[in-house]
């Protein structure tokens, strides 16, 4: 075996040489556990590969001073001259050499080239620097310089000798012999600490804080350049005086360039800071030379945010950094610089694991379960957040779910939280991102939240960010049309009521204790009783001036004005009774929050489990030792021996709860709306009711939300990192404590483990690719991306038997319309025309809401904005000659009901007795075709969502590769597992046999006649006639204009005028589909009428 050059007997007294004896050692700047461990003394540890990602988020470090710490522990720096090659030209006469170096670090293995020259500075700076640690300083520091500097001397390890011939002189045989001193020198200098962290020696190896992070991807190039300031796109101005300033006035600043599998990073090297991340994209081009940059030896590299000029040392260098940035930009970042399928940003990742949600109650879950599980980084971006949102419900577990208190146990743990939200424009909504954001951040210093567009500088006041994401650790992605918020929670029973609550009746008899009634939602029916007596001199002195939890501003008045009906109310927002005995004010009782009444159940179970005998001992212990009232702050559930037993006698002795489920409100506070009635105002009142919940129904909500792991949820967090970085460009880009992001690589994605199934619920594998809609104002890009409308039109056009669409608008008219600009229903019109001539069994389901979800009435001043998007979606349904019935009516379809039809969902329920209805608001963004693709996300169809330059969207396309046997057009069918159980789950819930096994409904083949007419079509019919019958409900077909409307609403349903009959009819309803009614205020016209506010905002404002 040949001996290592650093092993070789050489002559120690060679003048040829020049020895580089180890300087004192700086214990300060030096990490001593590294040191010893790359020397060899951390005996059998097991060595890391890599540095954890969490190192991206640290402090930056100074890359100007030594340090150890951007070296993996444990783990030597290996290193051997592989080759060299000999330049004649006459630039190179002095140092004609250059030697390839190869090295190797942990799992990270890299190359790179060095003159002779380049050694010869690097022992110049080492000799320099060991001679500033030789001055004799007499001070504490000193002294402890010099000890370590006398152990370094009596280690014996060979001495960097480095070789002082000049290589003009050299031979080509000597040549050879020159690459193994060079390789002896690196290698015996890579034993000093204090040589290996200086640096000028971490320089030379290219070696930077981010070069050994994993998640980041393999080592790629990196090392100083001069990069001149400015280059981005500005989305304003006159871009010929900003490129003519850029050109002119521009400064030059030496930054640390980092090449990374799909994207480039430039450094501060002084402080380690980051201060730019660009991403590969389809417009990443490197250009170089004079000709393209203006510069001699420069580079200019661009993508579709940026353009990027650095200026090389020389020739070879620029043409070392373009080879490597042309290499990578078609190899690891391939994926993103090739045109993809619907050009998207983003490629198919094919057999992805994903997940489908029907409403807000599982994907919530989901969420909650996933966030907890997060190790690095949290990723949010919303249209709406509320922070006291609860993800699991009921609250049994206190505020454990609710989600500001979830991201801020996440922040504690070390985990980083971004959050994007939409600014809105305060005049137009009324959601309050400042109120999230204020109330996010003072949480925990780890969450981070930004709010754009701001509306001044950018001038953007339609459009919004509509997307919502949530990426936990760059690997799971939550995607759909779910923002979290209030209202959004559901599941598929779609309830209209949660009158819950606690309520205190105070009794006359002194003697008599109090009692204490809490009413379980309306899936659990038992109830249980706890007795105290109420102890008033507890008074926390708070006040407020708004309606207590559940009640309107006329019932707050009764009450304040009503002081002898001794009524007592449970306020949710402070988890206290309080009464009125001054206008609207608290007279807080002593009583303990919720969670502890949901203990001292607990207890009582504990106390039926173990018997009577336990329950005696349990009750003779607290008498003896209690001295307290018997109040609900007595139960203080941290010793349960101290609860009496009489404390939790229950009402039902031989029923035994089921933990417990349903014994809290499951819509707190604001969370329980209805927006029709009222929208919603004063947020920072999380917990007061905005309507009165004892009178008005909720409004259900219906949604579709999905996951993705692995490579699709990289690319999701890609999209949130484009734009998070360009959001902190413009709105904080020197502000440090706002990071730049950076994506993990997508080399080992295939290694992630999958989630339990008792976290998420059943997952598939199907191919995958994240879609968006996408320009400059929202994510810095100079293009359009409407890559979410392009797989919709592909999908229509290619569909072979139906498409089932569930959407929260339907706005898409004729090619070339001036109003209305996307083509989803040219496609429809065209894929239909298409299957009537030639006899195909096709069909199209569209599922939407029954009316805009608009504070307002219909046919009054408030219900313009209603009327508006009726308008819209009518005229892309079946009304006007541009909407798609009518426009197959011309093409000759006799009957185009026969190919689409469109739908509604509607809910009834009883509250307090009373029969109510409401309707089911579809805000679904979802188009299954052919049991075999699904688009899920958060985009409408309409051109707001569709046109790319208007409101930003993300969405997933699923193309399901697992297969099952199924029937489609009365023959054998290979359905997909995902799509054809996301649809058949979905037929499930809205006809209303979700939770029964009907064995006459075939769900398999959704366009066989006997289930399009005779289950669907026919139930949907038969629920609105019932509906349309007992509550006399809009919209309706009776009701052709705003004359009609008021005749039809002074007439009473069968609900006011015979209640039992109603009862009798509503047991005939199934599901909650009805038809959507075509002729509702046919006769009117519905867009906003001169002079309103609403008429002077533009058309692309609704369309």
């Amino acid at each position: 075996m040949e001996t290592p050059p650093s092993q070789q007997n050489l002559n120690l007294n060679d003048p040829d040489f020049e020895e580089l004896r180890p300087p004192e050692h700086d214990l300060d700047a030096i990490d001593d556990a590294s040191c010893d461990a790359c020397d060899g003394k951390n005996g059998g540890a097991q060595k890391a590969s890599c540095l954890p990602f969490t190192r991206v988020h640290e402090p930056g470090v100074s890359m100007l001073e030594p340090n150890d710490s951007f070296l993996i522990p444990g783990c030597c720096i290996e290193l051997k001259i592989s080759s060299f090659d000999r330049d004649h030209t006459s630039a190179h006469i002095i140092y004609p050499n250059v030697y390839v170096i190869e090295l190797r670090h942990g799992e990270f293995q890299w190359t790179i080239k060095r003159r002779y020259k380049h050694f010869q500075q690097l022992h110049q700076q080492l000799q320099l620097y060991r001679a500033s640690m030789a001055i004799p300083l007499p001070t504490r520091r000193h002294r402890e310089r010099r000890r370590s500097y006398k152990e370094e001397k009596t280690k014996n390890r060979p001495l960097p000798r480095f070789p002082k011939k000049p290589e003009s002189l050299l031979s080509h045989d000597e040549v050879k012999q020159r690459a193994q001193q060079l390789e002896a020198y690196l290698q015996n200098l890579l034993q000093v600490p204090s040589y290996r962290s200086h640096p000028d020696t971490m320089q030379f190896l290219e070696i930077s804080p981010f070069s050994f992070i994993g998640s980041l991807g393999a080592k790629g190039k990196e090392g100083i350049v001069n990069k001149r300031a400015g280059g981005h796109h500005g989305a304003r101005g006159c871009f010929k005086i900003q490129f003519a300033f850029y050109q002119c006035c521009s400064r030059w600043r030496k930054r640390w360039l980092i090449v990374k599998d799909s994207c480039v990073i430039y450094v501060r090297p002084r402080d380690g800071a980051i201060k730019c991340v660009m991403l590969m994209d389809q417009g990443f081009q490197v250009q170089s030379g004079f000709m393209a940059t203006g510069v001699n030896h420069g580079m200019l590299i661009s993508n579709l945010t940026r353009n990027l000029l650095v200026k090389c040392w020389t020739r070879r260098k620029e043409r070392e950094w373009k080879e490597q940035l042309m290499h990578l930009a078609k190899t690891a970042g391939r994926d993103f610089t090739q045109p993809n399928r619907f050009d998207s940003f983003a490629p198919v990742r094919s057999a992805n694991r994903c997940r489908w949600f029907t409403d807000g109650a599982k994907y919530f879950e989901a969420v909650a379960n996933v966030i907890e599980m997060a190790k690095e980084e949290i990723f949010i971006a919303d249209w709406w957040l509320t922070p006291e949102i609860f993800l699991k419900r009921p609250a049994v577990m206190g505020h454990k779910w609710r989600l500001d208190k979830l991201l801020k146990r996440k922040a504690e743990e070390g985990v980083k939280v971004f959050v994007l939200l939409y600014k809105e424009v305060e005049m137009a909504l009324n959601i309050n991102s400042l109120y999230s954001k204020q109330r996010l951040v003072a949480q925990h210093p780890n969450i981070k939240v930004f709010r754009h567009p701001d509306h001044v500088k950018g001038g953007i006041l339609l459009w919004a960010h509509h997307e919502k994401v949530v990426v936990v650790d760059q690997t799971y992605a939550f995607l759909g049309g779910l923002d979290l918020c209030y209202g959004r929670w559901d599941d598929y029973a779609h309830r209209l009521t949660d009158v819950g609550g606690i309520t205190v009746q105070q009794s006359t008899d002194s003697t008599d204790s109090e009692t204490f009634t809490k009413e379980f939602a309306t899936t659990v029916s038992a109830t249980k009783k706890l007795r105290y007596a109420p102890d008033p001199s507890d008074d926390d002195g708070t006040a407020e001036k708004a309606p207590l939890a559940g009640e309107s501003e006329t019932d707050a008045r009764r009450r304040s004005e009503s002081q002898s009906d001794g009524r007592f109310y449970f306020d949710q927002e402070v988890g206290k009774f309080v009464s009125g005995e001054e206008q609207h004010s608290r007279l807080a009782l002593n009583v303990q929050k919720a969670r502890r009444v949901f203990r001292a159940v607990s207890a009582y179970q504990q106390l039926l489990r173990h018997g009577q005998a336990y329950q005696q001992r349990l009750k003779d212990e607290a008498l003896r030792s209690n001295s307290r009232s018997r109040s609900l702050d007595s139960l203080d559930l941290a010793d349960l021996s101290e609860v009496p037993g009489s404390d939790l006698k229950p009402s039902l002795e031989d029923e035994e709860l089921s933990g417990l489920q349903g014994s809290a409100k499951l819509w707190l506070g604001k969370d329980y709306v209805n927006f029709i009635y009222k929208d919603l105002t004063d947020l920072h009142h999380p917990f007061v009711d905005i309507v009165d919940r004892h009178k008005t129904p909720r409004m259900p909500w219906h949604d579709i939300g999905a996951m993705v792991c692995g490579a699709a949820a990289r690319d999701v967090a890609r999209h949130f990192i484009q734009r998070w970085n360009f959001t902190k460009f413009e709105k904080a880009k020197q502000h440090e404590s706002y990071p730049w992001l950076l994506p993990k690589a997508y080399d080992n994605i295939d290694m992630v483990p999958p989630l339990p199934e008792s976290a998420v619920g059943t997952s598939y594998t199907a191919d995958c690719q994240i879609v968006r809609s996408a320009s400059n104002w929202s994510t810095g890009i100079r293009t359009v991306e409407i890559s979410i409308q392009s797989a919709y039109i592909d999908a229509i056009i290619n569909a072979k038997h139906f498409i089932y669409i569930e959407n929260q608008f339907f706005i898409t008219l004729e090619k070339g319309n001036e109003s209305v600009e996307n083509q989803l229903g040219e496609a429809l019109y065209v894929r239909i025309l298409k299957a009537h001539r030639h006899n195909q069994n096709f069909k199209v389901y569209v599922v939407m809401p029954l009316l805009p979800a608009f504070e307002g009435e219909v046919g009054t001043d408030t219900g313009t904005a209603i009327q508006a998007i009726t308008h819209w979606n009518y005229a892309s349904m079946c009304r006007g000659s541009s909407s798609i019935v009518e426009r197959l009516k011309a093409a000759d379809v006799s009957d185009p009901y026969q190919y689409i039809d469109f739908f509604g969902l509607r809910r009834h329920d009883e509250l307090h007795g009373k029969l109510v209805q409401e309707l089911v608001y579809v805000h679904s963004k979802l188009m299954i075709v052919d049991d075999e693709l699904a688009i899920i996300g958060s985009a409408n169809i309409n051109d707001r969502s569709m046109m790319g330059r208007r409101d930003s969207e993300l969405a997933v396309v699923v193309t399901d590769i697992d297969r099952e046997k199924s029937i489609m057009d009365g023959r054998i069918f290979s359905s997909g597992k995902f799509a054809g159980s996301l649809r058949r789950t979905l037929f499930r819930e809205h006809l209303g046999i979700i939770d029964t096994e009907d064995s006459n409904i075939d769900l398999r083949d959704p366009i066989a006649v006997s289930f399009y007419e005779g289950v669907w079509k026919k139930t949907a019919k038969r629920n609105a006639e019932i509906f349309e019958k007992v509550f006399r409900c809009i919209p309706s077909d009776q009701v052709r204009s705003f004359a009609e409307l008021q005749v039809f609403n002074g007439v009473p349903g069968l609900a006011e005028t015979d209640p039992e009959s109603a009862r009798t009819e509503l047991l005939e309803v199934r599901g909650h589909l009805v038809e959507m009614p075509k002729n509702f205020l046919v006769d009117e016209v519905l867009t906003p009428a001169p002079g309103t506010k609403e008429a002077l905002m533009p058309v692309s404002l609704w369309t």
